[in-house]
């Protein structure tokens, strides 16, 4: 469905944030490649624009393209995008092509819960074709709405969510997903989709030691079945983003 890029003009999906105060409401949706964690490149195009908290307007570009890769070390399937809300579309695609099962564990790393309620949500029927998803995804879901969404229609059964040091190093954390992932021997283990927002590398996260953010959350990914990364332009600088790109495939 990604196959080629488009614009988003009406007051929907991540548009609608101030979209009556911007002077020119639109934004741009990358387009999907195949290829390596290197050939991310930050495109020229406006994908996220909204006030800050200091009432300025910030117009931030966004992926020249989104990123289907694989785990260095264990081939899983990766998925890179800009905005998160994406990611809603990509979970079910995986389960579509058999990646990840119904009923997966989320482990969500993140400096946002992107929890909020979306002001509607997918019937099960529609949660199964793909093209209703990529609509509803490109114009009910934003960058703060899109998981309970996926609980609802069932993709996610159990969220982990990890917007804290704490939450990073819970105890057990590593061990569950040892016993519970699908390419283990038992049929009855759950899926594992690690997804990772950049931002958790955002000034404002810092008191978190960097060595340690990016050790643990490579052990992660590397026992997940399927794994998300949003690089979330209006939250972390896309340069600074990318570096951290570089530090979890290296």
């Amino acid at each position: 469905m990604y196959n080629k890029s488009f614009r988003i003009t009406d007051n929907i999906s991540n548009n609608a944030f101030s979209f009556e105060k911007r002077y020119n409401s639109s934004i741009f949706i990358a387009s999907m490649k195949d290829g390596g964690y290197k050939n991310i490149k930050i495109g020229d195009e406006i994908v996220f624009e909204d006030f800050d908290e200091n009432g300025e307007l910030r117009s931030c570009k966004g992926l020249k393209h989104f990123i289907r890769t694989q785990h260095p070390k264990t081939g899983t399937q990766i998925v890179i995008v800009d905005n998160h809300n994406h990611v809603y579309y990509f979970w079910h695609e995986a389960l579509k092509n058999g990646l990840i099962k119904k009923g997966a564990t989320l482990i969500h790393i993140d400096q946002h819960k992107d929890t909020r309620e979306p002001s509607s949500y997918l019937s099960k029927t529609d949660a199964e074709n793909l093209q209703r998803v990529f609509e509803y995804t490109n114009s009910v879901l934003n960058v703060g709405n899109y998981i309970l969404p996926a609980i609802h229609d069932g993709l996610i059964d159990n969220l982990i969510s990890i917007t804290s040091e704490k939450e990073l190093m819970a105890k057990n954390l590593i061990a569950y997903c040892e016993q519970n992932r699908t390419n283990q021997p038992s049929t009855t283990d759950k899926s594992i989709v690690v997804n990772i927002d950049l931002d958790f590398w955002a000034p404002e996260m810092n008191y978190i030691d960097n060595d340690l953010k990016i050790r643990q959350t490579k052990k992660l990914m590397e026992r997940a079945d399927f794994i998300t990364i949003a690089t979330s332009p209006f939250f972390i600088e896309q340069d600074r983003a990318i570096e951290i790109l570089n530090e979890l495939f290296n």
